[in-house]
């Protein structure tokens, strides 16, 4: 039977515990349980803390908590660098849906689970689905972390809940989910934005990140019809869309989390259409494949003239990491009519972001999983296109300053074949 205790005794149970530790990430992240931790540092001494973090929301170094604290996360990030440097995280390079089979599959000392309160005696993850079975799996001690000023899902359809004898302490608090502030995107962010959304059609179902230049791509489609969303996560830019009219009224949406403002929290908990799901169903290739026309458009920090992508690289320090981007760009080609599009700036501080040859570490996406590649120049449409065709394509939209060199390396490359 599940025991209420408060947050102090709860990570007291957890030191106790000891061992892994599973916590929330995105907008459910246990911010109580951190304070205490922060106050108390010998109460995370030996722990080893694992969860999907999200880079620009959750900015906890839980490796600094303590001398003897470790991270494992898939994502590398500014705020943890310190510690990776020390040896005290534990970089793995995952996309998302092998990351939540990583975080399911493990034995756990113990696990935290943000929650609201739900119909009867039960809990609902509301709006932080995507991880909330993996979290539970195989833990030894779970806590439930009831947030009462979190928006209420009462309705078990649209996300996952969980009877209270399920965890083994709950724990009470009143802070409100994390949230981010909405994108304001650059005059060339808006020009790229531009050139994505008019591949966009009435009827697609839309699958996209976060960040400047999903919000400016979905404030360009609130006059669309019949749009769709299956995601892994929910932003504000989804307003626009809801306001506009321009998502098919009969059509459930489809996301694993909510990262934005309040009024993005309020307005999806309490749309009837709004369903979430943890990361097998947002993007398993098996759920992905069978959505129909999926238009998957996601961002890069690079792309090659073999189409190549790098999303994790700048230079040769590592900024991020795979996230749901293959599983996206797979998922997207499998789908009947889907469509895989790759959107970014042409050039940034001078330096071309079509590259001749990617000088990342490693690829993030192979060139065969691309499919179309826009900048604000235009789109190149790969497939189908021999390796020369491929180049050129990607040569005609990438700035015009940088248009000759590009055109140089690839003939130099090609006689190296």
């Amino acid at each position: 039977m599940s025991r209420a205790v408060s947050e102090r005794e709860a990570a007291a149970a957890i030191a106790r515990s000891g061992g892994l530790v599973a916590l929330p990430g995105a907008a459910g992240e246990a911010r109580a349980f951190i304070d205490v931790w922060r106050a108390e540092p010998d109460l995370a001494a030996g722990l080893t803390f694992r969860g999907l973090f999200v880079p620009g929301l959750n900015a906890t170094d839980y490796a600094a908590l303590h001398d003897s604290a470790r991270l494992q996360t898939i994502f590398a990030t500014a705020e943890t660098r310190a510690s990776f440097h020390a040896g005290k995280v534990d970089l793995f390079p995952l996309a998302y849906t092998r990351a939540y089979a990583w975080l399911h599959d493990a034995p756990k000392d113990a696990a935290i689970l943000n929650v609201t309160p739900g119909p009867g005696d039960a809990f609902s993850a509301s709006l932080n689905a995507d991880a909330a079975p993996a979290l539970l799996h195989q833990a030894k001690l779970r806590i439930a972390l009831v947030n009462t000023q979190a928006p209420r899902i009462d309705d078990p359809a649209r996300t996952p809940h969980f009877p209270r004898e399920a965890f083994d302490l709950v724990v009470e608090t009143d802070a409100p989910l994390l949230t981010a502030p909405p994108e304001t995107p650059s005059l060339q962010t808006d020009a790229v934005a531009a050139a994505a959304a008019a591949l966009i059609a009435d009827g697609d179902a839309l699958q996209f990140g976060i960040g400047k230049l999903p919000a400016a791509i979905l404030s360009r489609l609130r006059n669309h019809k019949n749009l769709r969303i299956h995601s892994g996560m929910y932003v504000d830019g989804v307003l626009d869309l809801l306001h506009g009219g321009a998502l098919d009224p009969d059509a459930p949406m489809l996301g694993g989390t909510a990262i934005g403002t309040a009024a993005l929290h309020a307005r999806i908990a309490a749309e009837p259409r709004a369903r979430l799901a943890p990361v097998p169903h947002t993007h398993g290739l098996a759920a992905l494949s069978a959505v129909r026309r999926l238009t998957a458009i996601n961002g890069a920090l690079q792309v090659d003239l073999f189409g190549q992508v790098n999303s994790e690289w700048i230079g040769r320090r590592r900024v991020s990491g795979l996230g749901g981007l293959p599983d996206f760009l797979r998922g997207a080609a499998a789908a009947p009519g889907g469509r895989a599009i790759i959107a970014l700036p042409a050039e940034q501080k001078g330096q071309s972001r079509i590259v001749a040859r990617l000088d990342a570490p490693c690829v993030t996406a192979p060139a065969s999983d691309a499919q179309i590649v826009v900048t604000e120049h235009g789109a190149a449409d790969l497939r189908g296109l021999t390796v020369d065709a491929r180049a050129a394509a990607l040569i005609a939209i990438a700035a015009p300053a940088h248009r000759a060199d590009l055109e140089a390396a690839w003939a130099a490359m090609r006689r190296e074949f």
